[in-house]
């Protein structure tokens, strides 16, 4: 009886995704620009395969950081291999405020390889909004 109880819930489990890229822990450290009006925001984020597969070894992705609709930056993603992590980094330099005011982003992973199913099984991770 048990043994069915168990095999019924093993059967109703959703199924793990192959490759699932999981964008998380976003960081900023604010760096006084070489000219006094300016600061370098350096952004970090985690970007983690959550899934059960290394990506196919062909994929091409990359990382955007959005601002108000605007792109500041993008970084090239490696293939992650399973339950690996990369550590993606951007540089935006803006005008020295003091007190400074929150810094609110979006985080947007983009898959440009044509192999979604299997490097990107589940789109509700992809973005990640932060005020830092």
């Amino acid at each position: 009886m048990i043994a069915a109880i168990a095999a019924a819930v093993v059967a109703t489990a959703p199924p793990r995704c192959s490759s699932d890229p999981l964008i998380a822990n976003p960081r900023l450290k604010i760096v006084r620009a070489r000219e006094k009006g300016l600061d370098n925001y350096i952004v970090t984020v985690d970007v983690r395969n959550d899934g059960a597969q290394t990506q196919p070894p062909a994929t091409r992705q990359h990382l955007e950081l959005v601002q108000n609709g605007a792109v500041l930056g993008r970084q090239p993603v490696p293939v992650l291999g399973m339950q690996e992590s990369y550590i993606a980094a951007f540089r935006v330099q803006l005008p020295h405020q003091s007190p400074r005011a929150p810094f609110a982003v979006e985080f947007r992973y983009v898959l440009d390889s044509r192999n979604a199913a299997r490097a990107n099984c589940n789109a509700a991770n992809d973005r990640l909004p932060a005020t830092l």
